[in-house]
């Protein structure tokens, strides 16, 4: 606006002087005339400040205060609780007296926004620049309570003017930056004086004025996402199914733009949300993991009939046919080439290959529940645990450890019975070709840490009564070959079903047959609606429409699941974490809610977000889980 001013009576001037006044009397040849004035050359807006050189990623805090009032809220009923207040009340203002003494922390404002710059991704390499919002009434009052030095457009503090002569060295090198406009002064502090120079322009000219929808929000720049994802060399797998897997992670990488995380705090719970955005959906893996959605979709009805006691529960709307083609394409082939470099014949791969196209990633709904008995499991594992019968109990702790799983689509039965059928004849036939080869001495393929250790047989079997007219019940038979088999490998049966449900499929899968066929009952027998996640409280985030997928499980759920038995280190670790679990407030029951959305933009972009909602007993868990 000042330099506007100076030019406007310039250019009025040079306006004027561009006429000559009339005259009287003869008149004369007129002088050329001047050239006209030349607009004074605009002034360039200023470009807005970049991100420095290795910033990572930047945390807002909206409201401090607020955050720490529900921090100690939910913390005051976990093992930390005693802890953290065992030496009085401690509020966020001790905390910044501790960290820039008193004279700092009694200028600031901590009803507004906190900034946080990381630079590097490593713990040695990693430094911090904090931007803390100073009281509006506080700035004018800056000079009479600090000795300052100015310094490229801030007031570096060199100590406070009552400072005692002991304590004259502020605890860390901090500035202020004034801000452009009322209300936006900052004090920035960091260890290193030149990660303030080079911080303080983004974070108070770019990320300070962006309004915060959230308690709490972080985001990772896009350097720093593949370099924290980066695959180690050689991850993925061998063979030609590796490859493919790293090749596609390499191209969900580049695509992928940028990440954030945010909380927002409620009374009860804590919402936790992790967003992806991606630059375009080119790679096969993107497009299939970020489809279009409709607005209205709702869940699948088979996702409520899954039963109650599922602990682990999952729905996908899926893509679309055309959006999995590519995906499919490039699997099909890559699986292909392997099974072929394994030795089985071409032939009745192809035939294998081309029943399996029918029928995986077509495309469509996905529901997938698991669980198990916990009881029966803690039971089991304590027996094994008194060492009586040390090879019979640790088999039974083992087969009490597996869960039982339930699949569903929205196919009918008639396309996938007659399928799995012909599958096992054509994976049958596969093996016993193979098998002839090698004892003829053709080509062996390559060697497998599994092969000769175990065979596993198929056998299909009349289904229970209980369960509707047309399942499929297969009994997968495997037996190990070598006499000094650890338990893990002793025979044992694994039944797999296939139930029609009308429009419906229903699979099941497990080794406790009696677990899996009453789990089937009560998802396909309309008259069992209250044994089912439907009749089940506190779902409603899972009903909303427009969600691409959505779910639940539990900290016992999730570490039910995650043990095998399949070795007594296996077995001693499941009973350390099951023994755990019963010592938290809540015993990791609770349920916990996952919903995501899938949005693709017009630019040919796409965003994929994940919310999860924390109940306050879940998070006491963690913090009790976390505090060992």
């Amino acid at each position: 606006m000042k330099r506007a001013a100076l030019l406007l009576p310039i250019a009025l001037l040079a306006a004027c002087a561009g006429a000559p006044a009339p005259q009287r009397g003869p008149v004369a040849t007129l002088p050329p005339a001047p050239p006209p004035a030349r607009a004074a050359p605009a002034v360039a807006a200023a470009q807005p400040a970049t991100a420095p050189e290795g910033l990572s990623s930047v945390l807002r805090i909206a409201d401090p205060q607020r955050t720490w009032n529900h921090l100690t809220r939910f913390m005051a009923s976990t093992p930390l609780g005693p802890l953290l207040w065992s030496a009085g009340p401690m509020g966020p203002e001790m905390l910044l007296e501790q960290a820039l003494g008193p004279a700092l922390a009694g200028v600031l404002d901590l009803g507004r926004p906190i900034d946080v710059a990381w630079f590097g991704i490593t713990e040695a390499e990693s430094r911090v620049v904090v931007s803390l919002p100073v009281a509006e009434q506080e700035v004018p009052r800056l000079h009479e309570r600090f000795v300052l030095k100015e310094h490229r457009g801030m007031l570096r503090v060199e100590r406070a003017r009552d400072a005692d002569p002991d304590e004259e060295t502020p605890p860390r090198i901090c500035a202020f930056e004034p801000g452009a406009r009322r209300g936006s002064a900052r004090l920035l502090c960091a260890e290193d004086a030149k990660d303030i120079d080079a911080a303080a322009p983004y974070l108070v000219e770019v990320v300070g004025p962006q309004p915060i929808d959230a308690d709490a929000r972080i985001e990772v720049l896009e350097w720093a996402i593949r370099e924290l994802m980066k695959s180690e060399d050689g991850a993925g797998g061998d063979g030609n199914t590796g490859a493919l897997g790293r090749e596609l992670g390499d191209a969900f990488m580049r695509e992928l733009e940028s990440m954030s995380m945010d909380l927002r705090w409620g009374h009860a719970e804590v919402d936790v949300g992790v967003s992806l955005r991606f630059a375009s959906r080119r790679s096969p893996f993107t497009l299939a993991f970020a489809p279009a959605v409709a607005p209205d979709a709702a869940p699948p009805p088979a996702f409520l009939r899954l039963p109650s006691d599922t602990a682990v529960a999952f729905y996908t709307q899926g893509a679309s046919r055309a959006e999995l083609a590519p995906l499919r394409e490039a699997l099909f082939r890559a699986l292909r080439d392997d099974w072929m470099d394994d030795g089985y014949d071409a032939a009745v791969l192809d035939r294998l290959l081309q029943r399996l196209d029918a029928l995986a990633l077509t495309g469509g709904s996905l529901v997938m529940g698991a669980g198990g008995d916990r009881a029966a499991a803690e039971r089991a594992i304590a027996a094994y645990q008194s060492g009586k019968g040390a090879a019979r109990s640790q088999k039974a702790a083992r087969r009490a450890l597996q869960p039982w799983i339930l699949i569903a689509v929205e196919e009918p039965a008639q396309t996938w019975i007659p399928g799995m059928k012909e599958l096992l004849l054509l994976g049958e036939e596969l093996d016993r070709l193979k098998a002839s080869a090698k004892a003829a001495g053709g080509a062996e393929g390559r060697a497998s840490k599994d092969e000769d250790k175990e065979r596993t047989t198929s056998v299909i079997v009349r289904a229970p009564a209980t369960l509707p007219a047309g399942t499929l019940h297969v009994e997968l038979r495997s037996t190990p070959l070598t006499n000094d088999a650890p338990p893990a490998r002793a025979p044992h049966t694994t039944h797999f079903y296939v139930v029609p449900a009308g429009q419906r499929t229903w699979f099941g899968i497990g080794d406790d047959d009696a677990a899996v066929v009453a789990r089937l009952r009560a998802a396909t027998d309309t008259g069992r609606d209250e044994r089912t996640l439907g009749a089940a409280p506190g779902l409603e985030a899972l009903r909303q429409p427009g969600t691409l997928a959505g779910g639940l499980f539990s900290l016992a759920g999730l570490t039910l699941l995650g043990a095998t038995g399949d070795t007594k280190e296996a077995l001693d670790e499941a009973a350390k974490d099951l023994a755990g679990l019963a010592t938290l407030p809540a015993r990791g029951e609770v349920a916990i809610p996952v919903a995501v959305t899938s949005e693709v933009l017009g630019s040919g972009a796409a965003r994929v977000t994940a919310r999860v909602r924390l109940p306050v007993a879940a998070i006491q868990d963690v913090i009790a889980l976390g505090s060992r």
